[in-house]
């Protein structure tokens, strides 16, 4: 039986997508850049806001980098729920397991990651929500979850990472635990299939079938 159930935020348990992509394009036409479409924005989620920002303005540029992170914080911060919404059955998964350790795992730093989840109003499953700026380093570096494993006193192999990317996969494979990914996130499956998890589902209703089949 399981007893910690991680979570990846964007993607995942969240559908942030369209947020995401409109404070992207509110910094790049503040710059004198056009808009970006949402399925560009996506491939760029998931390794942080300093990634997501030099990856949409095509700079290698700190100072830029720097700016930019500023005029996408600013705008976002006043926007994080203007089109963010669980994906179907996530809070069925969270309620299923609401008697066991769960946690999140995301580079999306605090408090924007606390705010959604209380905003959706599912923060009040989880023992700890730990974002990019807790002092870790971000994944795929293992640290923020073997610390959660460590905190909640949870062996690895009692414990699964539930994400939507390959860096979920390897996260979780140098934590040592389960690695379930489901496919209606940011990644492609082409390379989720590559990046080879433990467990490859469509979506929670699928993963929660197989929690059950499997006796998580």
């Amino acid at each position: 039986m399981k007893q910690l159930l991680l979570y990846d935020l964007d993607g995942t348990l969240v559908d942030t997508l369209q947020d995401i992509t409109e404070a992207a394009n509110h910094m790049r036409q503040r710059v004198g850049l056009t808009p970006k479409p949402a399925e560009e924005v996506r491939r760029y989620i998931g390794g942080g806001v300093q990634e997501l920002v030099r990856q949409c303005l095509e700079t290698e540029d700190a100072a830029a980098i720097d700016d930019g992170v500023e005029i996408y914080r600013a705008y976002y911060t006043r926007h994080l729920l203007d089109h963010s919404r669980l994906y179907p059955n996530a809070q069925q998964m969270l309620e299923y397991f609401k008697d066991r350790r769960q946690a999140v795992i995301t580079n999306k730093p605090n408090p924007y990651s606390t705010q959604i989840l209380e905003g959706l109003g599912v923060a009040k499953y989880f023992r700890d929500i730990i974002g990019g700026n807790s002092g870790y380093p971000k994944k795929p570096d293992p640290a923020a979850l073997m610390a959660v494993l460590s905190h909640q006193a949870v062996p690895s192999m009692d414990a699964v990472f539930i994400g939507d990317s390959p860096i979920d996969v390897e996260t979780g494979r140098r934590a040592g635990v389960l690695t379930a990914m489901v496919l209606h996130g940011f990644s492609d499956e082409a390379e989720l299939r590559e990046a080879a998890p433990d467990l490859l589902v469509k979506d929670f209703e699928e993963l929660l079938a197989q929690a059950q089949r499997q006796r998580w």
